[in-house]
């Protein structure tokens, strides 16, 4: 079983977005190399070519690119309604947040706490908007840890 600390919770970021920019940035550096290389010699057919391949890549690396920050937004909204119910349990627990770990990244059903009081499990309402805590025991808790 994964439990993931409120600080991974926090501050996990995807590292491959600023890879993406890059490549982005990189891709319209050398189109537009291509490009004006390509008006200052109409009679090379070559680098008109070329502009066209990296031109293709260019929009296909911002179609990605635009997918994955949509994702990341979603993402983003869930992790904060997650971090939101760790603070909750924090407050009633007595313990600060940074303390919990929970067995999710989105809310959901059967999200267990792990905290140093030992193992909760949160039992929410009908309508999602309340939960209950409640204190259980693992039996052979196989548990993994991520941490930031």
């Amino acid at each position: 079983m994964t439990f993931y600390t409120y600080s991974y919770l926090t501050t996990h970021h995807s590292t491959w977005q600023y890879a993406r920019i890059g490549l982005l940035i990189a891709l319209l550096i050398v189109f537009i190399g291509l490009f004006v290389h390509y008006l200052r010699n109409q009679w090379n057919v070559k680098y008109k070519d070329l502009s066209i391949i990296t031109a293709t890549l260019l929009l296909l690396v911002l179609g990605l690119q635009i997918n994955s920050l949509v994702s990341l937004q979603s993402a983003t909204k869930q992790t904060g309604q997650i971090t939101a119910t760790v603070q909750q349990v924090a407050k009633q627990l007595k313990v600060k947040p940074g303390k919990l770990s929970i067995n999710a990244t989105t809310t959901g059903s059967d999200l267990l706490v792990k905290s140093p009081k030992g193992y909760y499990r949160l039992d929410y309402n009908s309508d999602g908007s309340a939960f209950v805590l409640e204190k259980i025991t693992l039996e052979n808790p196989e548990i993994t840890l991520v941490k930031e």
